[in-house]
């Protein structure tokens, strides 16, 4: 797979939002195969411990699901952290993919 990844993140007063781009940098069509409902995951951590995690507490369908990107196309996948604690914190977005890893990382403070 010829993909390329951003993690942006916004802090905002109430919530901490995540905007994971994902692009076919390639020259042919790629299909991304997820292993579940759930598509992409955010998970942060400060100083070594997990704080949050977007897909704790929730249900996916348990169906392999499939997505084609093509050539310079992108996706974003979408996901926000609710009532952040102020620190400074890291944050790895990841594609549940079964040809992964897809993930990228970013950094930020509340």
């Amino acid at each position: 797979m010829t993909l390329e990844t951003a993690l942006d993140v916004r802090v905002g007063d109430d919530a901490v939002e995540f905007a994971f781009a994902v692009t076919n940098a390639g020259i042919d069509p790629v299909e991304l195969t997820f292993r579940s409902g759930l598509k992409a995951d955010f998970t942060v951590r400060a100083d070594g411990t997990e704080r949050w995690r977007a897909s704790d507490g929730r249900m996916f369908t348990q169906a392999l699901q499939s997505e084609t990107l093509a050539p310079g196309e992108t996706r974003t996948y979408e996901g926000a952290w609710p009532d952040p604690e102020p620190g400074e914190y890291a944050v790895v977005a990841e594609l549940n993919v079964i040809d992964g890893p897809v993930e990228d990382l970013a950094t930020f403070a509340v």
